[in-house]
């Protein structure tokens, strides 16, 4: 199963009411490049009574693929009657009866047939808040969600969402609360492994440590004899909690699931002058010099994200998210994720940001993808430099020096053999950057913000 190298996008939590209606984003992922797009739907939308289907929000995502291997549902086990907690929303929990769970992801399953070839069962199954039950029951699940959805597609692709990514690999610091998480994934690996078909670890956190998460779980799976392609469902970056010093701030998660403004983003608020600017940057209302610092690390981490993933042999991704709901200033989700977005959404319009333009750079360089690894740099440890090659076109070399948020030193220098007769330079925030060519030779200077050399 071939799913290298497709950039894509995720809607966000929640498509369709209460957010806002069920908009028409593929056409507007695809104008950026991405082949890939995930919704979420709950079982509370689909099926609000016993054996009385809703597909309106359904049908409006299947209608805008261009081909079945474009899209994927992320079916959530949530609903009033249905599962045993009785929501709508969060947190998802176990069938009161799984038969009923079987009929349903039939019905869906059969629905979509032929429009749309990926199926998921919940999501970062190892967080209460996104699953309520046993880690026995989770296996029950997706066992069930497993056959139900081949007995009606055979060719469709079921991915396991098992893994929030949330760890630090051998030799790196470990993430609070990592044991119990890669814990839950050992034991779903162990007795549900012949049940999907596609691994999804979502890829936040320190990106250097892609690779090596990567590796861990790839080495999970051969260790029970599962040959098993591995995608990123969610990405993205920086986020709050990945600047050092906001994570005195930890405590705030606690208010994560709060329907209710956070006291503690509150107060975040009610002393924001005193703040460092890694905090400021990512509260409403902040500088506009801090506002296009965090626009150009949002630029710069799209990039490296993505071709430390490829290079670790990821292949589709999808960055978290397309538009987020950012009216409740004091939500943590806002703090989190209100200006982690591609596009947003006024007027009952979805409009790019800059942030987006940077998203479809990256997609045109990326485009015929065939392989991408990386290349050593004698002499400097914090230079990454990446050579990848692309079906119908010449190579391309990606490169940038590893720096702290606010580094503007001077650039470094980066040289390399360039048997061409030319080369162009731009850099992850759209400016050309100057190369010369000498001898056979490329130099081009660098920084933090990765260049692209063609």
């Amino acid at each position: 199963m071939n799913v290298l190298a497709r950039l894509g996008v995720a809607w966000g939590m929640i498509y369709g009411p209460p957010a806002s209606p069920p908009e028409r984003f593929v056409p507007l992922v695809r104008d950026l490049g991405g082949g890939f797009t995930r919704v979420n739907l709950f079982w509370s939308q689909l099926e609000p009574e016993r054996g009385r289907y809703e597909w309106e929000l359904l049908d409006a995502y299947l209608d805008q693929l261009s081909s079945p291997d474009e899209g994927m549902v992320t079916l959530w086990s949530s609903s009033p009657w249905a599962t045993r907690a009785s929501t709508w929303f969060l947190p998802p929990s176990p069938a009161r009866d799984l038969d009923d769970y079987r009929r349903f992801v039939r019905a869906v399953v059969r629905h979509a047939r032929g429009r749309v070839r990926w199926f998921q069962n919940d999501s970062e199954p190892a967080n209460p808040l996104f699953w309520s039950g046993s880690r026995e029951e989770y296996v029950a699940q997706v066992r069930a969600f497993h056959r139900a959805v081949k007995d009606e597609d055979p060719s469709a692709i079921v991915v396991l969402g098992a893994s929030d990514g949330l760890f630090g690999p051998p030799g790196e610091h470990p993430i609070p609360g990592q044991d119990a998480s890669l814990g839950f994934v050992d034991y779903v690996l162990a007795h549900a492994g012949y049940a999907f078909d596609v691994f999804d670890i979502h890829l936040y956190g320190d990106a250097y440590t892609i690779p090596g998460r990567v590796e861990l779980v790839r080495a999970k799976l051969a260790a029970l004899g599962l040959d098993r392609p591995i995608i990123a469902g969610e990405y993205g970056g920086p986020g709050f909690f990945d600047l050092p010093v906001n994570r005195r701030h930890h405590a705030l998660l606690g208010d994560f699931a709060r329907p209710a403004p956070s006291p503690g983003v509150a107060a975040l608020y009610a002393r924001r002058d005193t703040l460092p600017p890694e905090t400021q940057m990512f509260l409403a209302g902040c500088s506009e010099a801090l506002e296009r610092r965090l626009l150009l690390l949002q630029e710069r981490d799209l990039v490296m994200r993505n071709v430390l993933a490829f290079s670790a042999g990821v292949g589709r991704t999808a960055f978290w998210d397309l538009w987020h709901d950012a009216s409740e200033r004091d939500a943590v989700t806002t703090l989190l994720f209100g200006k982690l977005k591609l596009m947003d959404y006024a007027g009952g319009r979805l409009t790019p940001r800059r942030l987006a333009a940077a998203f479809r750079r990256l997609a045109a360089r990326l485009d015929g993808l065939e392989s991408i690894h990386p290349v050593p740099v004698p002499g400097n440890a914090r230079l990454y430099a990446f050579e990848a090659t692309r079906r119908g076109r010449g190579p391309l070399v990606v490169v940038w020096e590893r720096r702290d948020p606010f580094d503007d030193g001077p650039p470094a220098p980066y040289e390399r053999d360039w048997p061409r007769a030319t080369a162009a330079a731009v850099d992850a925030a759209g400016v050309a950057v100057p190369v010369s060519l000498a001898g056979g030779r490329l130099r081009v200077a660098v920084t933090a913000t990765p260049v692209f050399v063609e």
